[in-house]
């Protein structure tokens, strides 16, 4: 990753990438988010009445701390965009069906576990329309492994290899890399 993921960068869809990511304020963030968290919510209530509730995949009606996450990822990245663009339909429908981890792992590693040949087309359009969320995504994982990388871990383990564990502690940080700002900013 070549820059350091700064909570509240925002992409400015309009301008594509003419423009720098603008800071955008808590406020708007926060209601972005607001509304995120009602559409997930209204959807999976929706499918519990219909063929979900059987499914092999149980996703709470309230959005976890992690949905919440990757929305403020999501709402940081794209703005008002992610709730107004059809575009992102699929993507809030994604995380409402299979959670915000799913989304996060199947935009930075694929689903290698779907044997579905459109899971292929699946990763291919999700990582294409995420691609600004992808540092956002990938600070994610590096601040909650235990969550976003859990699959991994398990591989790494049976390999005979640690897993990956979370951000080093300030002390620990500070001693190795003095100057590195995106540490600093990681805490």
């Amino acid at each position: 990753m070549n820059r350091t993921y700064k909570p509240n960068d925002s992409t400015n869809l309009a301008s594509s990438s003419a423009r720098a990511h603008e800071a955008m304020a808590d406020g708007a963030v926060a209601r972005i988010v607001s509304e995120l968290e009602k559409v997930v919510t209204l959807m999976r209530q929706t499918s519990m009445q219909r063929v979900y509730a059987s499914s092999h995949i149980h996703v709470p009606v309230a959005p976890s701390r992690m949905d919440m996450a990757t929305l403020i990822a999501l709402a940081e990245t794209y703005g008002q965009a992610i709730v107004e663009d059809p575009r992102f339909y699929p993507v809030i429908s994604f995380v409402a069906e299979r959670g915000g981890v799913a989304l996060v792992q199947q935009v930075l590693f694929g689903d290698s576990m779907n044997s579905m040949p459109s899971g292929a087309a699946c990763n291919v359009a999700l990582s294409s329309l995420l691609k600004e969320a992808r540092p956002a995504f990938e600070f994610l994982c590096s601040t909650w492994p235990e969550a976003f990388m859990a699959q991994a871990n398990t591989a790494l383990r049976r390999l005979g290899f640690s897993a990956v564990t979370g951000p080093m502690k300030t002390r620990q940080a500070g001693s190795i890399h003095p100057t590195d700002d995106g540490a600093n900013a990681a805490r």
